[in-house]
């Protein structure tokens, strides 16, 4: 069972604002007042996978948006489970789970630090979503299928060695027919997953010199025929490189099979989304498209500065707060977020204060601690 213990207990300091409800301190995530076992999530939490380790794939997210390596990141959670072997766990409550509606932040705006982002509850439901615990159920009960058939195969006394040979050509024949699929899908999907989990990080950006190279080579390969076999990792692998999901990489290869039909994948951004889209070469229809992320403000002009005033002056009337999974949003909050790359934080307080709504309302009401955060967390995001 996992344990929690005290912050006290393991001389962890609070950072400024104090811990927040979700957020990992030291490794360890707070909740209820204690911090859990080192990369566990907190028994207490209500997040899928409670009390049980996070996941390898999430430490390895979690290192990358760190800098650091997963074996660096593993040594970092050994160490600290090393520095509290002598602590003495608090002891463990009944669960108490808090609604999917509820705020986990301070003053209800719906933001957690210092963890933004709670990969190990993202990489659950985005796993979940896609199906891929299903179909690796699926796998490991094949896997056993075939291992018990071919165990009493081999242990069959009335068998002879020719017989025996025979049934086990054909047993793993039947195996592999009803693995293949499957394992290619698990492929395909896990990069799926991989890739948002980088869109959510921001690691990710479409018009990156890295993403428009894997496609320039994707469409080499494309337009050459050389993917008409791609195998599921082959997919999974574009996937990884060039940002596009494996059902939009796959329609490009089928629609690029079709007779007479000259296909390329592009990126876009039309102003209010950016992604990719199929396109028939020769006509410009576009086939099959995939949205990414928004679009970021855009300053086109002679004069950039006041484009993006314009536009945040112009949001501001219109921009609502939005109700997540970790609570409502307010309008103020969500305008930080999109315009931090843009302005500095006192900028955004004083055109907000200038526009219609500020002159209504006056100073925002969240609290102005969670507010820094937020405006930190953003403000690296613009190229």
């Amino acid at each position: 069972m996992a344990n929690t213990y005290t912050p006290e207990s393991l001389t962890i300091a609070p950072p400024t604002g104090g811990f927040q409800t979700g957020g990992w301190y030291s490794g360890r995530q707070y909740w209820n007042g204690t911090l859990s076992d080192p990369g566990v999530i907190h028994p207490q939490s209500n997040q899928t996978g409670a009390g049980t380790a996070v996941a390898p794939e999430v430490n390895a997210a979690s290192a990358a948006l760190q800098g650091v390596s997963p074996d660096q990141m593993n040594q970092y959670l050994q160490q600290q489970t090393q520095a509290g072997a002598n602590v003495a766990p608090v002891s463990q409550p009944a669960p108490t789970y808090q609604p999917s509606g509820g705020t986990t932040g301070g003053q209800g705006i719906g933001f957690t630090q210092p963890a933004t982002i709670d990969l190990p509850s993202l990489y659950n439901k985005l796993y979940a979503d896609a199906g891929i615990n299903t179909l690796q159920e699926q796998f490991s009960s094949y896997q056993k299928q075939f291992t018990e058939a071919k165990g009493k195969n081999n242990d069959n006394p009335f068998l002879s060695e020719a017989s025996r040979v025979g049934r086990e050509a054909k047993l793993t024949k039947l195996y592999d027919e009803r693995t293949a699929n499957i394992l290619s899908e698990i492929a395909m999907k896990k990069a799926d997953v991989e890739t948002q989990l980088n869109l959510q990080m921001k690691q990710f950006d479409i018009n990156s010199q890295a993403s428009k190279d894997a496609m320039n080579k994707f469409n080499d390969l494309l337009s050459s025929g050389a993917l008409a076999g791609a195998s599921g990792e082959d997919i999974a692998n574009i996937t990884r490189a060039t940002g596009m999901s494996s059902s939009m990489v796959q329609s490009a290869i089928n629609a690029s099979k079709a007779k007479n039909l000259d296909t390329e994948t592009i990126s876009f951004d039309d102003g209010t989304n950016t992604g990719f889209a199929i396109i028939n070469s020769q006509t410009g229809e576009i086939i099959k498209k995939q949205v990414v992320a928004a679009s970021k403000p855009t300053a086109t002009s002679t004069s950039p500065t006041q484009n993006v005033k314009t536009q945040f002056l112009t949001e501001a009337k219109t921009l609502q707060g939005v109700q997540t999974d970790q609570g409502y949003v307010g309008q103020f909050p969500l305008l930080v977020a999109k315009y931090a790359p843009y302005m500095t934080l006192k900028e955004i307080y004083s055109l907000y204060l200038s526009s219609e709504i500020g002159k209504k309302y006056g100073t925002p009401k969240e609290n102005a601690t969670e507010i820094k955060q937020i405006y930190d967390q953003y403000k690296g995001t613009e190229e």
